[in-house]
């Protein structure tokens, strides 16, 4: 699957820009903020996306850790790295991704990190929680 195959569940951290431009790419965007929903624990939210299908983007690893440590399901997350850009340059690492246009099979996490406008993009398929 390819990343426009899936509906984006977007955390608070995101900025507005960053989620217009993405609909405008005709991606279907459910917005934190939109929906009544800052503050949630990020827990409550991977729960969310998950039933919604969607994938997460945001700017916090914490969404990593929780489905990796309380072996949560979730469907994909993109970290975008480092966090708190100002929105035009997260654009452009997303136009990265787009460009790139990898594989994704879920569940995943999509690192893009975005160092002196060298981005750099990581997919790990990835299965939540420790091994038991």
């Amino acid at each position: 699957m390819k990343l426009s195959d899936f509906p984006l569940f977007a955390d608070e951290n995101i900025f507005r820009e960053i989620v217009d431009f993405l609909r405008a790419e005709h991606f279907d965007v459910r917005f934190v903020r939109e929906q009544g929903l800052e503050g949630s624990k990020d827990i409550n939210l991977i729960a969310i996306a998950n039933n919604e299908g969607r994938v997460i983007i945001t700017q916090d690893n914490d969404f990593g850790q929780i489905v990796f440590t309380q072996s949560i399901d979730f469907v994909g997350i993109i970290y975008l790295r480092p966090g708190h850009f100002p929105p035009n340059k997260h654009i452009h690492t997303i136009k990265a991704i787009l460009e790139t246009n990898p594989d994704l099979v879920p569940p995943f996490i999509l690192t893009a990190e975005n160092k002196e406008d060298r981005i750099r993009i990581k997919v790990r398929n990835a299965h939540p929680g420790p091994s038991k």
